[in-house]
């Protein structure tokens, strides 16, 4: 059992390093002031000091436990500008420090390390005694004290390898170790190699180099298989009383060694040290052997934490590329509002670098990307496909929010997806001026051709009134003819202006009623075969509404000429209050007429102009008249009902109170 007691103090690393060693050690918490005479436990291994700062306190607690727990291992969790004050003025240096601040990584590396020094510490070889064999240099001493010589020199590579996560700087500092602690003449360090799936050599000295580069051991073979049962330190006098003992001593006499020690990560062997006789002759010592333990043992923790560290760093040097390479931007933000990512194409977008937001608190980003990041994390207020406009309406872009979760469904963070859509936009809008420019060009040259009749009857009628002016008859018949085609010239050209971009506009109150007259009498003007077969209706006392009469009325006057059609349907028309959302109540105009193909047409077709310009039979009027409406603040639909075609036309009365502001519909 190894007990660690923790000293009084309030720095996080210092917190974090409490949380660290729990449930790893045996642990107590003390403050020196309080702790009466005697109340100490008995056995102390290690002692933890809070040395963020120099302060009195801390000065006195060293000295605390200098006098109270001589045996045990000093450890400060301490910051730089600390240690030099320490070995400046001369004060009492703790056995160890955990320099802060520093990453997780380092402060679980630096905790992995000393674990594992105190535990093979405390580790005590069997009181039996060893057979001993002088010449073969494997014989462990058990005369000398038990207490390790080499603390110091395992201390120091024990605070190398905490200090560093190069796997080759480990090497070193373990070889440099081995040589100072033993003085052996020949030494190897190998470690499993998934290439060749055995251990292979890769720091030695005293090796012949062709054994050195080509010498690799089973993970099956026998010195292996011994190593990782007995899981201690193996001498040749060890191995000759086990079954494939003389095996198991080839292996070993292959590296040129005498004695081995296992490496164990999580108790897996994955590699092991082997050592040569001493240079002066003698067996290896006791405290020696305990030395070896432990320096393996840090030696294996360390590297497990390299490797780890590695592996993540390979991990997010893969996400990097990921991110690099993608197409649309991503930008994440941690849990106190800071940027953690922002790749290339999110950086272009925003036009900012990259490492100018990384790291940064959220506003450095354009409004209102750092809004939306922050309703995300906070509020879970997640957008999809959400467009929106940054740098001064210059660019445009679609986005995407989400939040993050870690394994255990707790939220780290948020992420924004970003795509310029800028380009598609403006392509977008080119495509909609060159189709609105071929709608134009084809209904231009749909009204020419229904030009022609009215001017060539005009134009007849013209050549001849000189002759025959004096004819009465032919007066009357010019005067009744021309006028009417006049009145469809001016029907056919306030059509063509209507679908093209509607005419701007003055608004006045006008009663429903007069409206539904006027456009009566409009079509009276036109054909008053088709005035004869329209039926107006108004329910009720309507409220006016706030429309320019004459452009409303050419609205309600091309729909119910369609409606009436060539074959001179009948054709009603009713206007009353509907029930709209929010308690409004807009005054609907129904117009109402028989079809007997309904069920081969859709209603809602004959408002689009494209589907009128490729059907030559289909009347402009319905498409012009959606346009007249909508730009007095209205709207028009086309429905079925039963056997009848129906055109709704809604409008806002005044007495609502609703905007009445003039605007011009955008073409």
């Amino acid at each position: 059992m190894t007990t660690a007691l923790f000293i009084t103090g309030s720095g996080s690393h210092y917190a974090r390093v409490r949380e660290l060693v729990s449930g790893r050690l045996t642990t107590f918490d003390a403050d020196p002031g309080m702790m009466p005479p005697g109340t100490a436990p008995s056995r102390v291994d290690v002692v933890f000091l809070d040395a963020e700062h120099l302060t009195d306190d801390l000065v006195a607690d060293l000295r605390f436990v200098r006098v109270n727990f001589r045996d045990a291992t000093v450890v400060a969790v301490a910051s730089e500008h600390v240690v030099r004050q320490v070995q400046d003025e001369r004060i009492p240096a703790p056995d160890q420090w955990i320099l802060i601040p520093a990453s997780d990584v380092r402060l679980q590396a630096a905790v992995d390390s000393l674990v594992a020094y105190l535990t093979a510490k405390n580790v005590r070889a069997p009181e039996a005694p060893v057979p001993s064999a002088p010449h073969l240099g494997g014989v462990l001493d058990m005369d000398s004290a038990h207490r390790p010589r080499g603390e110091n020199t395992i201390s120091r590579a024990v605070s190398r390898m905490a200090g560093s996560l190069d796997i080759h700087k480990l090497y070193d500092a373990c070889c440099d170790a081995l040589s100072e602690l033993t003085g052996c003449v020949s030494f190897c360090l190998l470690r499993y190699d998934p290439t060749c799936r055995g251990f292979k050599i890769v720091r030695a000295e005293g090796l012949h180099p062709s054994v050195e580069s080509s010498c690799v051991l089973s993970v099956t073979g026998p010195l292996a298989n011994h190593l990782q049962r007995v899981r201690g330190l193996v001498t040749m006098d060890a191995l000759a009383g086990v079954p494939e003992g003389s095996e198991a001593i080839r292996e070993l006499e292959l590296c040129g060694g005498v004695l081995a020690v296992p490496v164990l990560s999580r108790g897996v062997l994955q590699g092991l040290i082997v050592l040569g006789p001493k240079a002066i002759g003698g067996p290896y010592r006791m405290d020696e052997a305990e030395s070896l333990l432990m320096l393996a043992a840090s030696f294996a923790s360390a590297v497990r934490v390299s490797e780890l560290h590695n592996e993540l760093q390979s991990r997010n040097n893969y996400i990097d590329q990921v991110l690099s390479t993608m197409a649309s931007g991503v930008i994440t933000l941690q849990m106190d509002g800071t940027i953690v990512v922002c790749n290339p194409n999110a950086a272009e977008v925003l036009g900012l670098g990259a490492d100018s937001v990384v790291g940064r608190d959220m506003r450095v980003l354009p409004a209102p990307l750092g809004d939306h990041l922050y309703a995300c994390l906070r509020y879970g207020e997640e957008r999809s496909r959400e467009e929106v406009t940054i740098l001064a309406g210059t660019r445009e872009l679609r986005i995407w929010t989400r939040r993050l979760l870690d394994e255990n469904n707790q939220l780290i963070g948020s992420m924004m997806l970003v795509e310029d859509i800028s380009a598609e936009k403006a392509l977008a809008q080119e495509k909609r001026k060159a189709e609105r420019n071929e709608v134009i060009s084809q209904i231009v040259a749909r009204f020419a051709h229904e030009l022609k009749n009215p001017l060539a009857t005009i134009r007849t009628f013209t050549e001849l009134l000189p002759s025959r002016y004096e004819d009465p008859e032919f007066r009357e018949f010019w005067a009744e003819h021309v006028r009417r085609d006049v009145h469809r010239l001016d029907d056919l050209v306030n059509k063509l202006v209507s679908i093209a971009d509607p005419p701007e506009t003055t608004r006045e109150l006008t009663d429903v009623s007069e409206l539904l007259q006027l456009a009566v009498e409009r079509v009276l003007l036109l054909d008053e075969h088709a005035a004869q077969r329209i039926q107006t209706l108004a329910n009720g006392a309507l409220p006016p509404v706030n429309v320019d009469s004459n452009a409303m009325a050419a609205a309600i006057a091309h729909l119910l000429r369609y409606s009436v059609g060539p074959n001179r349907q009948n054709v009603t028309v009713k206007a009353e209050l509907q029930d709209g959302p929010e308690g409004e109540q807009p005054v609907a105009i129904y117009i109402r007429t028989p079809v007997e193909d309904i069920e081969g047409m859709d209603p809602r077709s004959v408002l689009e102009p494209s589907y009128v310009i490729d059907h030559p039979d289909i009347d402009l009027g319905p498409s012009a008249s959606q346009r007249l409406v909508e730009s007095q603040g209205g709207a028009l639909d086309a429905y079925r009902d039963k056997n009848e075609m129906v055109f709704r036309i809604s409008l806002i009365p005044v007495a609502q109170g609703r905007d009445l502001t003039l605007h011009k519909r955008p073409g």
